[in-house]
């Protein structure tokens, strides 16, 4: 983890006080921390650095670590590196959903957080808008392969082509893509270890129906967006499951009547300043749809149209 990343940083228990961590460095190499702790003096919590991973989740979160977690899989993680980066490889049926998102936001410089990252490409293309970056996930293979093509400016794997048979992939990155500006962590969408108004930009990709509390998630980017000059991409294919969150938590599908039948329609309720989630609101400033799509093998895949907002306060 980075110095600037540790210098952000606050207790996920203590959110309402927005205690600042202390850092203890056990091995530091040119600004990186390999190893080392993030300790709350407020509840005495300890955030551990281990191989330069940062894990800043509350302790009841943490059985997410566990490897048969399903997005610590290596399946799984070859699956989301060619979904990530499979149009910088030249892959046939490759989209260029990452870019397509980031083309929506406005250079604004500031700070940025990608919530749910996963590899980390989103979190890559914000680093050439913002003076500096966190992308963020629960996954802890995620997070190790982002930081290791981070430091590497190198992306390379083995592409699963059926069962235990791989192909090898590569990718060098030139310096235009300024990761010196980008880190990534560890952390719970619905606890974000940050400050109230802490970024300009947030996003938040494909990540509402894997979350076991939808509105909490929005209200935590709410608490960390800044109140003015700032904004938040949100896109999702609202594929609600019930193994993920009770259905009355869902924000559309008629899981809660509370809410509209489309989801889209109720994030656009939201945006605006109804359910008091979005204070101060966000203006639409941009909609549409973006094709994704995750390759599991050379035969299996899944092909997912996201909705996309922008919302933006001036």
């Amino acid at each position: 983890m980075k110095q600037w990343v540790a210098d952000t940083l606050i207790c996920p228990k203590c959110l309402m006080t927005a205690v600042p961590l202390t850092l203890t460095i056990r091995n530091e190499r040119s600004g990186d921390i390999i190893e080392g702790d993030l300790n709350c003096p407020n509840c005495g919590s300890q955030y551990p650095i281990q191989k330069g991973v940062a894990v800043v989740l509350p302790h009841k979160t943490r059985v997410i670590l566990d490897p048969k977690n399903s997005y610590n899989a290596p399946e799984v993680l070859s699956a989301y590196l060619w979904s990530h980066f499979g149009d910088l490889l030249n892959e046939n049926h490759a989209t260029d959903a990452y870019r397509v998102w980031s083309s929506h936001l406005p250079s604004s410089g500031g700070d940025a957080l990608d919530v749910g990252c996963a590899v980390g490409r989103l979190s890559f293309e914000l680093g050439q808008k913002h003076d500096h970056v966190i992308g963020l996930d629960t996954s802890i293979s995620f997070i190790r392969k982002a930081r290791e093509i981070l430091n590497r400016k190198q992306l390379a794997f083995n592409l699963i082509t059926e069962g235990f048979l791989t192909e090898p992939r590569n990718y060098c990155f030139d310096e235009s893509w300024n990761f010196e500006t980008v880190d990534f962590i560890v952390a719970d969408a619905l606890a974000l270890p940050f400050r109230p108004q802490t970024f300009a930009t947030v996003t938040a990709i494909n990540l509402i129906d894997k979350v076991p509390h939808p509105l909490k998630h929005l209200e935590e980017v709410n608490r960390v967006l800044r109140w003015q000059a700032s904004a938040f991409l949100f896109s999702d294919p609202f594929s609600w499951d019930p193994g993920v969150a009770p259905p009355e938590r869902w924000l559309g599908g008629n899981g809660n009547r509370h809410y509209n039948p489309r989801g889209i329609d109720t994030i656009r309720q939201l945006f605006s300043g109804k359910y008091g989630v979005f204070d101060p609101p966000l203006t639409i400033s941009d909609s549409g749809d973006v094709l994704w799509k995750i390759r599991k093998t050379q035969n299996l895949w899944e092909h997912i149209t996201s909705q996309y907002l922008i919302g933006q306060r001036p």
